[in-house]
Protein backbone atom coordinates (compact mmCIF):
# COMPACT_ATOMS: atom_id res chain seq x y z
CA UNK A 1 0.00 0.00 0.00
CA UNK A 2 1.42 3.52 -1.22
CA UNK A 3 1.21 6.51 1.22
CA UNK A 4 -1.47 9.24 0.97
CA UNK A 5 -1.70 12.42 1.73
CA UNK A 6 -3.37 11.71 4.42
CA UNK A 7 -0.33 9.82 5.52
CA UNK A 8 2.56 12.26 4.76
CA UNK A 9 0.41 14.64 6.63
CA UNK A 10 0.71 12.61 9.69
CA UNK A 11 4.15 12.29 9.39
CA UNK A 12 4.69 15.39 9.08
CA UNK A 13 2.56 16.22 12.34
CA UNK A 14 4.07 13.35 15.03
CA UNK A 15 7.56 14.76 14.18
CA UNK A 16 6.91 18.21 14.64
CA UNK A 17 4.87 17.81 17.69
CA UNK A 18 8.63 16.88 19.40
CA UNK A 19 10.31 19.49 17.66
CA UNK A 20 10.07 21.56 14.15
CA UNK A 21 11.17 19.68 11.19
CA UNK A 22 12.34 21.11 8.17
CA UNK A 23 10.08 20.08 4.90
CA UNK A 24 13.36 19.13 3.44
CA UNK A 25 13.55 16.25 5.87
CA UNK A 26 9.77 15.71 5.90
CA UNK A 27 10.34 14.85 2.05
CA UNK A 28 13.25 12.87 2.71
CA UNK A 29 11.38 10.55 5.68
CA UNK A 30 8.75 10.26 3.47
CA UNK A 31 10.50 8.87 0.41
CA UNK A 32 11.66 5.65 2.85
CA UNK A 33 8.65 5.34 4.55
CA UNK A 34 5.94 2.45 3.87
CA UNK A 35 2.81 1.00 5.19
CA UNK A 36 1.87 -1.75 6.84
CA UNK A 37 -1.04 -3.51 8.05
CA UNK A 38 -1.43 -6.09 10.66
CA UNK A 39 -4.28 -7.66 11.75
CA UNK A 40 -5.55 -7.84 15.35
CA UNK A 41 -4.14 -10.83 17.18
CA UNK A 42 -1.00 -10.59 14.77
CA UNK A 43 2.51 -10.16 15.79
CA UNK A 44 4.29 -7.29 14.77
CA UNK A 45 7.45 -8.29 16.35
CA UNK A 46 8.07 -11.51 18.22
CA UNK A 47 10.40 -12.46 21.15
CA UNK A 48 13.34 -13.25 19.84
CA UNK A 49 13.22 -11.76 16.54
CA UNK A 50 15.37 -8.50 15.38
CA UNK A 51 13.87 -5.10 14.53
CA UNK A 52 14.77 -4.07 11.45
CA UNK A 53 11.87 -1.46 11.78
CA UNK A 54 10.57 1.64 13.59
CA UNK A 55 7.45 2.59 12.96
CA UNK A 56 4.59 5.03 13.75
CA UNK A 57 0.81 3.95 14.87
CA UNK A 58 -1.45 5.28 12.10
CA UNK A 59 -4.71 3.43 13.03
CA UNK A 60 -5.22 0.56 16.05
CA UNK A 61 -3.40 -0.44 19.07
CA UNK A 62 -0.38 -2.26 19.74
CA UNK A 63 0.59 -4.10 23.36
CA UNK A 64 4.30 -4.99 24.35
CA UNK A 65 4.66 -7.42 26.48
CA UNK A 66 7.16 -9.87 28.29
CA UNK A 67 7.34 -14.13 29.00
CA UNK A 68 8.13 -14.76 32.38
CA UNK A 69 10.08 -18.10 33.40
CA UNK A 70 6.61 -19.97 34.38
CA UNK A 71 5.48 -18.60 30.45
CA UNK A 72 2.90 -15.63 32.11
CA UNK A 73 2.58 -12.47 30.12
CA UNK A 74 4.12 -9.27 31.75
CA UNK A 75 2.31 -5.98 29.64
CA UNK A 76 4.42 -3.30 29.21
CA UNK A 77 3.26 -0.62 27.13
CA UNK A 78 0.10 0.21 25.33
CA UNK A 79 0.77 2.06 22.45
CA UNK A 80 -1.80 4.80 20.45
CA UNK A 81 -2.13 6.57 17.21
CA UNK A 82 0.22 8.61 16.93
CA UNK A 83 3.07 6.10 19.33
CA UNK A 84 6.30 5.55 17.80
CA UNK A 85 6.42 1.35 18.02
CA UNK A 86 9.31 -1.13 17.95
CA UNK A 87 11.89 -2.35 20.31
CA UNK A 88 14.94 0.36 19.73
CA UNK A 89 17.45 -1.80 21.73
CA UNK A 90 17.04 -4.75 19.61
CA UNK A 91 17.67 -2.15 16.38
CA UNK A 92 20.19 -0.01 17.75
CA UNK A 93 22.41 -3.77 18.68
CA UNK A 94 20.81 -5.90 16.21
CA UNK A 95 19.91 -8.08 18.89
CA UNK A 96 16.78 -9.71 19.46
CA UNK A 97 14.19 -8.16 21.33
CA UNK A 98 13.12 -9.26 24.63
CA UNK A 99 9.66 -8.12 24.34
CA UNK A 100 6.06 -8.74 21.57
CA UNK A 101 4.54 -6.35 19.89
CA UNK A 102 1.29 -7.47 19.36
CA UNK A 103 -2.25 -5.84 17.32
CA UNK A 104 -5.28 -6.11 19.75
CA UNK A 105 -6.97 -3.95 16.89
CA UNK A 106 -6.83 -3.93 12.60
CA UNK A 107 -3.81 -1.91 12.51
CA UNK A 108 -1.93 0.53 10.28
CA UNK A 109 1.75 1.71 10.91
CA UNK A 110 3.79 3.93 9.01
CA UNK A 111 7.22 1.79 8.76
CA UNK A 112 10.73 2.77 8.43
CA UNK A 113 13.98 0.38 8.01
CA UNK A 114 16.06 1.50 11.00
CA UNK A 115 19.13 1.71 8.90
CA UNK A 116 17.63 4.26 6.56
CA UNK A 117 15.96 6.72 9.57
CA UNK A 118 19.85 6.54 11.41
CA UNK A 119 21.33 7.74 8.07
CA UNK A 120 18.88 10.54 7.89
CA UNK A 121 19.36 10.79 11.85
CA UNK A 122 22.95 11.44 11.02
CA UNK A 123 22.44 14.10 7.76
CA UNK A 124 19.83 16.17 9.53
CA UNK A 125 20.46 18.37 12.49
CA UNK A 126 16.23 19.47 12.54
CA UNK A 127 15.94 15.38 12.72
CA UNK A 128 18.65 15.04 15.84
CA UNK A 129 16.87 17.40 17.56
CA UNK A 130 13.78 15.69 17.06
CA UNK A 131 15.27 12.29 18.16
CA UNK A 132 16.80 14.37 21.70
CA UNK A 133 13.40 15.66 22.38
CA UNK A 134 10.98 12.28 21.86
CA UNK A 135 14.21 10.08 24.02
CA UNK A 136 13.62 13.14 27.08
CA UNK A 137 10.06 13.04 26.84
CA UNK A 138 9.04 9.44 26.63
CA UNK A 139 12.32 7.60 27.81
CA UNK A 140 13.32 9.98 31.03
CA UNK A 141 10.56 12.63 32.03
CA UNK A 142 6.82 10.35 31.34
CA UNK A 143 9.28 7.35 32.60
CA UNK A 144 10.10 9.15 35.54
CA UNK A 145 6.48 10.48 35.75
CA UNK A 146 5.01 7.03 35.91
CA UNK A 147 7.72 5.52 38.15
CA UNK A 148 6.89 8.14 40.75
CA UNK A 149 3.13 8.01 40.31
CA UNK A 150 3.20 3.97 40.45
CA UNK A 151 4.67 4.86 43.82
CA UNK A 152 2.84 7.72 45.38
CA UNK A 153 -0.44 7.91 44.13
CA UNK A 154 -2.79 5.38 44.61
CA UNK A 155 -4.50 3.15 42.43
CA UNK A 156 -7.76 4.52 41.65
CA UNK A 157 -6.00 7.94 41.25
CA UNK A 158 -3.95 6.20 38.37
CA UNK A 159 -6.80 4.61 37.19
CA UNK A 160 -8.89 8.60 36.79
CA UNK A 161 -5.68 9.88 35.49
CA UNK A 162 -5.17 7.38 32.87
CA UNK A 163 -8.95 7.13 31.34
CA UNK A 164 -9.24 11.19 31.72
CA UNK A 165 -5.89 11.27 29.55
CA UNK A 166 -7.45 8.61 27.21
CA UNK A 167 -11.13 8.68 26.84
CA UNK A 168 -12.62 5.87 24.95
CA UNK A 169 -9.75 3.67 25.76
CA UNK A 170 -11.72 0.89 27.90
CA UNK A 171 -13.79 0.40 24.90
CA UNK A 172 -10.80 -0.57 22.71
CA UNK A 173 -8.18 -2.19 25.13
CA UNK A 174 -9.22 -5.06 27.31
CA UNK A 175 -9.14 -4.49 31.01
CA UNK A 176 -6.83 -6.93 31.65
CA UNK A 177 -3.85 -4.97 29.58
CA UNK A 178 -5.20 -1.67 31.61
CA UNK A 179 -4.28 -3.38 34.92
CA UNK A 180 -1.00 -4.44 33.80
CA UNK A 181 0.32 -1.19 32.30
CA UNK A 182 -1.24 0.43 35.58
CA UNK A 183 0.51 -1.69 38.21
CA UNK A 184 -2.28 -3.49 39.54
CA UNK A 185 -4.33 -6.81 38.96
CA UNK A 186 -7.95 -7.32 37.46
CA UNK A 187 -9.39 -8.11 40.20
CA UNK A 188 -8.11 -4.49 42.02
CA UNK A 189 -9.24 -2.97 38.46
CA UNK A 190 -12.63 -4.46 38.47
CA UNK A 191 -12.92 -2.94 42.32
CA UNK A 192 -11.58 0.21 41.43
CA UNK A 193 -14.08 0.47 38.42
CA UNK A 194 -16.95 -0.83 40.50
CA UNK A 195 -16.62 1.46 43.13
CA UNK A 196 -16.29 4.30 41.00
CA UNK A 197 -19.71 3.34 39.65
CA UNK A 198 -21.75 3.15 42.63
CA UNK A 199 -20.82 6.70 43.49
CA UNK A 200 -21.86 7.99 40.27
CA UNK A 201 -25.45 9.64 40.87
Amino acid sequence: MNLTESHSLFIKRVFNSYYPIKENTISQLIAIAKIKKIDKGDLLLDIGQTSKNIYILYQGIIISYFLSQNGSQYHKNIFLEGHFVGSTVSALKNEPSHFALEAIENTILISFKYASFRELLNSNPDLKNFYIAYLEKNWVIDKEKREIEIVMKEAVERYLDFIHSHPNIERRVPLHYIASHLGITPTQLSRIRKKIKEKRP
